[in-house]
């Protein structure tokens, strides 16, 4: 515990613009609500899952993954968040790549975010892999109905995948609509997996425009690791006009001028995690809004290692293909702050 309030203090010395705005957050009448996405990187616990043929995080599956490399995952996601929300946690956490509820429950029951009430919306979803998206949400969030979203195929009834987490509740007194997505990765191809995507933006529209339709008004956050930029097609799909409700893709920027994505592949950055809301989140009408109408990629140092071969930095990630690297994801994650008016 010692060590862990070392680390907060020192961490706030060197970025006193996150403490200062915690307190004027803490003494304002309208203080703002930190809404963060972070797709972990393979947030595993060591056990066999005896019901799936994919176990290589396991002592004794390819990546050798022991309980010890769970606790030391599990304290750097707390160490992530806790430095995203400042000294105020964020209001909710979407996330992407976790195997199962348990490993949530021990992050937020044995870490220091158990002082933060949290609580664990999560659906064991048919990925082969077993990884899930999932959301955490503080008593700052009223929750008022929670599901999946489950995403097939009509002409591959083969295909399985993350489904979506979709959550409705009350945050300063409004109605807020948040869904989180994993689309299909890109791992065998660009053009093999395109269609994969299209058929996720598809879907999520199906539901968004239910929920405009019935509530022309409604406040919805569209976030998670949608494996497309927002130049590409699937996401470009998702604000085209036409539908029930009109999403803005959110600029990002960086808190390191130096990063300029989300995450790097061969030397390129990409923004595939992204923040997308309904155009009324941009009109300060008393209502909920987005402070300064963009998304933060929070990009700090100590979750940054420099790139030996491309040059520049990188994310500071857990496993580099086979190899244990003992760091925090393969992503960076994004926040966007909410204000209310009233």
């Amino acid at each position: 515990m010692k060590r862990t309030i070392t680390w907060l203090i020192f961490f706030f010395l060197c970025h006193p613009e996150l403490s200062a705005q915690s307190v004027d957050n803490a003494s304002s009448p309208s203080p703002s609500y930190r809404i963060m996405f972070y797709n972990v990187e393979n947030f595993f616990d060591a056990d066999t899952d005896t019901t799936r043929t994919y176990n290589e995080f396991t002592p004794g599956g390819d990546l050798h993954w022991t309980p010890i490399k769970v606790v030391a995952k599990r304290n750097a996601l707390y160490k992530v968040i806790t430095a995203v929300g400042g000294w105020s946690p964020p209001a909710i956490i979407g996330m992407a790549e976790v195997e199962n509820r348990r490993v949530l429950e021990q992050l937020i029951n044995q870490t220091p975010l158990n002082k933060h009430g949290y609580k664990i919306i999560h659906y064991d979803s048919p990925d082969f892999r077993g990884i899930d998206a999932a959301i955490l949400y503080s008593p700052a969030f009223t929750l008022l109905h929670a599901q999946r979203i489950s995403v097939t195929d009509p002409d591959d009834s083969t295909f399985k995948t993350r489904d979506m987490v979709y959550a409705k509740g009350l945050l300063k007194g409004d109605t807020l609509h948040f869904i989180v997505n994993h689309w299909t990765s890109r791992y065998r191809g660009l053009l093999e997996s395109l269609p994969k995507r299209i058929l996720q933006a598809r879907q999520l529209l199906r539901v968004t425009d239910s929920i405009c339709t019935r509530n022309p008004e409604a406040h919805i956050i569209l976030t998670g690791d949608f494996n497309d930029s927002p130049a590409d097609e699937s996401m470009q799909l998702l604000v085209e006009p036409g539908h029930a409700c009109t999403f803005i893709n959110l600029p990002m920027k960086a808190t390191n001028k130096n990063v300029l994505g989300t995450l790097k592949y061969q030397g390129h950055w990409s923004v595939f995690d992204q923040m997308l809301v309904t155009k009324n989140l941009l009109e300060e009408s008393g209502k909920l809004s987005v402070v300064e109408g963009k998304g933060v990629i929070f990009s700090e140092s100590f979750i940054l290692e420099k790139d030996k071969k491309f040059g520049g930095y990188q994310p500071y990630r857990t496993n580099i293909g086979f190899t244990y690297h003992g760091g925090f994801a393969d992503h960076l994650p994004v926040y966007i702050d909410l204000k209310n008016g009233k």
